[in-house]
């Protein structure tokens, strides 16, 4: 597109279709209606793009470097590969979008709505998502030509504090040193997630699957392990002491060590130096 006025919003919305591969660096598009637009590949790096309406835009590998996207609407967008490193979302609404392989790492998604979104092997790195919806979500890995299965998105050193992943799919996520103080997993899938040093102090796992998951040194402080499956997950040197609803089934599907400690309320029978049972005390 030849001759564009970057601060003209009419011509560009009206344009919106044909805006592929545009430079809008910098520039002040607060409040554009960018819906069922093509900005595939649009330079949008620190511009300023509050409460814009992206619904059902087409924007892969779209650069938001820094950009302003405050209360910004990517609901059923599709974003293969976009970047949004260091980007304000603050209240931005992604539900049902496609996010499969974007750049959020350093990204604000405070209160952002993610519920229903792709984020296969999306990258969060060093991201905050304090109080962010991610009900349903999708942050698995995916199959290669060549039959590898990925490991699903990297949200490694998050703030996820109070945030909902209500019956999100994280089978293989990387989850290490992420703050999940008092968010809810409740039936969410972390099969073979890595939460290696995790602060989940107060969170909800009830109905969680964490089979083959890793826990090694994670804070477990009030953690409500209601129903949870716990078939191999890796807790050996954990403390399990504060936790609730930990039931004797539970600690016996485990991986756990003599520096495992439980409940007051359970005791460990050792029937080898590798094989364990535990039962509720008397």
């Amino acid at each position: 597109m030849e001759n564009i006025d970057k601060n003209d919003l009419l011509m560009l919305q009206k344009s919106k279709k044909k805006l592929s591969s545009i430079d809008l660096n910098c520039a002040n598009l607060d409040e554009i209606d960018f819906s069922f637009g093509n900005l595939i590949s649009t330079n949008f790096r620190e511009a300023s793009l509050k409460r814009a309406n992206f619904t059902s835009a087409k924007l892969d590998s779209a650069d938001f470097t820094k950009s302003d996207l405050s209360c910004a609407n990517f609901s059923s967008a599709k974003l293969f590969k976009t970047i949004f490193f260091k980007a304000k979302l603050t209240d931005a609404n992604f539900t049902e979008s496609d996010l499969m392989g974007a750049n959020l790492s350093n990204a604000n998604l405070t209160s952002a709505n993610l519920s229903r979104c792709s984020l296969v092997e999306a990258n969060l790195i060093d991201s905050d998502l304090t109080k962010a919806n991610l009900k349903e979500a999708k942050l698995v890995g995916r199959y290669t030509r060549e039959g590898y299965f990925s490991r699903g998105a990297n949200l490694t050193r998050c703030i996820l504090k109070s945030a909902d992943l209500t019956s999100a799919d994280c089978h293989g996520a990387d989850l290490a040193d992420t703050n999940f103080r008092e968010a809810n997993l409740s039936n969410a899938n972390l099969i073979e997630t890595d939460l290696r040093r995790a602060n989940l102090s107060g969170s909800n796992l009830t109905g969680a699957n964490l089979s083959e998951a890793n826990l090694r040194k994670s804070i477990l402080e009030g953690a409500n392990f209601k129903d949870a499956i716990l078939s191999e997950t890796k807790l050996t040197g954990v403390d399990l002491r504060n936790v609730t609803n930990l039931s004797p089934e539970e600690v016996t599907m485990a991986i756990i060590d003599e520096k495992t400690k439980v409940p007051e309320y359970l005791e460990i029978i050792w029937i080898s130096d590798d094989a364990h049972e535990c039962k509720a005390r008397p």
